[in-house]
């Protein structure tokens, strides 16, 4: 069975994202360290950081992620924008690291119309500053696949692909998101076609490079290219899709981690539970 998580709220300290974890029984963690919608990383010193460290002693060290703010763009055509979004994933990356934990997970961005290949050696640029400035050396940089809207990078396995062989430093690695990949047009509402869809992002990305998995159904349809997750079983994949996604052997070594609305809040002890009853029949 894939290791079963959610987004967790980390206010009053990161370190508190561990008990609330617990508390919905949440074996794996992502949080979004400082606001998404506002420039900014996380600020840590020596204090915090050994208090975030003997939490995660305390509770198992459970696989544990950051989510970059939103406003990250290194695709569009404004340098200053692009500059901020290097040096905020920069600070991520490194707080990442100095924390001890797994990964960075982020939007590439978007291209607003000028084109994938056009932009992608602004792209790589980028990137490899990020990791030549963060230098890490355990927390990976993980970029996740996207809905499409307005020219949005990575909404393709093939763009995503690219991205990795430019790059080609084992710092990298990919998010897959079930929500975005339905809505960029990759079926999962049965065994059959999730199957063929991990087949493909096998084939095209290879699920070696693949740490963890954005578990969330989505409320638009096939190949909408709209970001809009729903509850698991509530929306366009439903049930089927995810217990095909639950029990698909490829993936059981990933941490499944749920990004939904729960009961409007965001991910509960209701949704996990619901994920493990889907895992188990």
């Amino acid at each position: 069975m894939p290791i079963l998580g959610a987004h967790v709220d980390s206010s009053g300290g990161l370190h508190n994202a561990f008990e609330r974890a617990k508390a919905m029984d949440a074996d794996a963690i992502q949080c979004h360290p400082t606001p998404p919608g506002f420039w900014g990383s996380p600020k840590l010193d020596e204090t915090r950081i050994a208090t975030f460290k003997e939490a995660a002693d305390k509770y198992g060290h459970p696989p544990f992620y950051f989510h970059a703010v939103y406003l990250i763009n290194l695709a569009g055509d404004d340098a200053t924008l692009r500059q901020r979004s290097e040096s905020t994933l920069t600070g991520y990356l490194r707080s990442a690291d100095e924390l001890g934990i797994d990964g960075v997970i982020f939007h590439t961005g978007s291209h607003k119309g000028a084109g994938f290949e056009k932009t992608l050696p602004t792209i790589i640029g980028h990137l490899q500053k990020v990791l030549e400035r963060a230098d890490p050396q355990h927390a990976r940089l993980l970029i996740e696949n996207n809905a499409g809207l307005g020219g949005c990078v990575g909404a393709r396995f093939e763009e995503i692909a690219t991205m990795m062989a430019k790059l080609k430093d084992k710092r990298v690695g990919v998010c897959f998101d079930t929500c975005h990949a339905f809505a960029s047009g990759y079926d999962e509402r049965s065994a059959d076609t999730v199957r063929k869809t991990i087949d493909e992002l096998d084939k095209v990305v290879g699920l070696k490079n693949v740490d963890v998995v954005h578990c969330n159904d989505s409320v638009t349809g096939l190949g909408s290219n709209r970001d809009r997750h729903a509850n698991i079983g509530a929306g366009q994949i439903g049930d089927e899709g995810f217990r095909a996604l639950l029990h698909e052997p490829r993936l059981d070594r990933l941490p499944f981690i749920l990004e939904v609305p729960g009961a409007g809040e965001g991910p509960d002890a209701e949704q996990l539970s619901l994920l493990r009853r889907l895992a188990a029949t």
